[in-house]
């Protein structure tokens, strides 16, 4: 069995496992802080183990990285990482807004740049995102593709907001409303991420400096196999440990072109 079966597999345990816990008084019921900094809720909890299950079932060994639980070793000949977001959007599924996912990726290093195979699986409607190194980007089988906007005045970008206080950020950020054609956010930075490689939207940004690998791992390297760029606010590579502590911001775009235009009105 591949990688991207043993993701499809874990990714469908958990849109099956937490559709059918949503349904429960309990899935918002709050276990604690997670290893990233966030609460952890019952029906996060429930995600995180039917991802586990799934491995254990299918004898998978791997070193599993969880914004839940953090850093486990899995099995007895572990070697890969498996970096996980069991739920992406938490907030969205526990308020009825269909918007959430599960994101799972695997990396040969402790590095962001060591990720070489990526799965998103939207949770509402099961559309699976998938990119293997050098392979491309896929939607449900159908190969996928940025969209071709490379003037900010045209393009649709997503900007994460929540929870930014300070000052200059904000006003750096607001320039972009006032270039860009139109803005948006849904709650499931993973997911949107997804949006860019299949041409949906054209440019996200999260310049808050909250954003952990477990969030991006999987989106980075499928919005980069379908032909975008995803970069530092200072317009290099993003890399980072893949560790759930470790925090950043970033700015992805469906080309080169486009990013630049986004780092020039942030610079201004």
């Amino acid at each position: 069995m591949n990688w991207n079966e043993i993701l499809k597999e874990a990714a469908e345990k958990v849109k099956n496992e937490v559709n059918k816990a949503l349904g429960s008084k309990d899935a918002s019921e709050n276990l604690g802080i997670g290893v990233g900094g966030d609460i952890t809720k019952k029906i996060d909890y429930i995600a995180e183990k039917a991802v586990v299950e799934t491995l254990s079932n299918l004898n998978v060994s791997c070193i599993l990285i969880s914004e839940e639980s953090g850093v486990k070793k899995i099995g007895d000949a572990a070697k890969e990482f498996l970096i996980l977001d069991p739920l992406d959007g938490t907030i969205n599924a526990l308020r009825g807004i269909k918007f959430y996912c599960c994101s799972l990726a695997v990396s040969k290093t402790w590095f962001l740049n060591g990720v070489y195979a990526g799965l998103i699986m939207n949770l509402v409607n099961g559309d699976t995102y998938y990119a293997e190194e050098g392979k491309g980007a896929y939607l449900n089988e159908e190969k996928i593709h940025t969209s071709n906007v490379e003037n900010l005045k045209e393009a649709l970008i997503g900007l994460d907001l929540c929870f930014l206080n300070n000052e200059e950020d904000i006003k750096k950020l607001i320039k972009l409303l006032v270039y860009a054609l139109h803005t948006r956010h849904f709650g499931a930075n993973a997911l949107e991420l997804c949006q860019i490689a299949s041409g949906v939207i054209d440019a996200f940004i999260d310049a808050r400096n909250r954003i952990r690998a477990v969030d991006i791992a999987a989106g980075q390297l499928i919005v980069k196999e379908a032909g975008g760029i995803i970069v530092s606010l200072n317009g290099e590579e993003l890399n980072m440990k893949v560790t759930p502590e470790e925090k950043t911001s970033f700015i992805a775009a469906a080309n080169n072109q486009l990013c630049k235009e986004i780092l020039k009105v942030l610079k201004e």
